[in-house]
């Protein structure tokens, strides 16, 4: 009976510990002032409160946080790096931007100076924030596009902008979100 319980009890420590080694330390905001932070390997805090944090696989992990209505999706980049994005209230969405522990973590591969090229997602994003800038599509350039699992980020420079658009595309080259990276007071 003594042996059941001393498993029982082991058994429940491991699993209350939601430490997630592929998660890496980071700090960031996102539009709507929200401050992210993240420990490594977990928790994951909005504003100061810690969330409810689900791993999908090594490079993509969902933080919720029930109070407010925001869900922060993590996506580790095959170069090592993390992606932050957010969805909240009211279709609320947008790319978060990393802070100094994010820039600090290694990088799997070594980096070559040379951006990645996704040049489908590309198109489709460059269209989709013309639309919506009411900026003819040709006085627009991209500044990165980067694959994870989640779909290709892509972000593009916007003449007077004073941050850049960014885009989610999934594979099939459909934009999925469209989003302004600075302050939306400044647009």
């Amino acid at each position: 009976m003594k042996w059941i319980l001393v498993s029982t009890a082991a058994a429940a420590s491991l699993f209350a510990c939601n430490a997630y080694a592929g998660l890496p330390q980071l700090n960031g905001t996102c539009p709507g002032k929200l401050s992210v932070h993240a420990d490594e390997g977990g928790p994951v805090y909005i504003n100061g409160k810690e969330t409810k944090l689900k791993r999908f696989n090594d490079n993509y992990y969902e933080a919720k946080d029930a109070t407010s209505g925001v869900t922060l999706s993590i996506s580790i980049n095959p170069d090592g790096s993390p992606s932050l994005s957010y969805t909240g209230k009211n279709r609320a969405n947008g790319v978060c931007q990393l802070g100094a522990a994010a820039a600090a973590q290694p990088a799997a591969a070594p980096k070559t100076g040379a951006r990645e090229s996704h040049p489908a997602a590309e198109k489709a994003c460059l269209a989709a924030v013309a639309k919506t800038t009411k900026v003819q599509a040709n006085t627009l350039s991209v500044i990165s596009a980067e694959w994870s699992q989640a779909g290709t980020g892509v972000k593009v420079k916007v003449p007077g902008a004073d941050a850049p658009w960014a885009c989610m595309v999934d594979d099939k080259g459909k934009v999925w979100n469209v989003s302004y990276t600075g302050s939306e007071g400044k647009l």
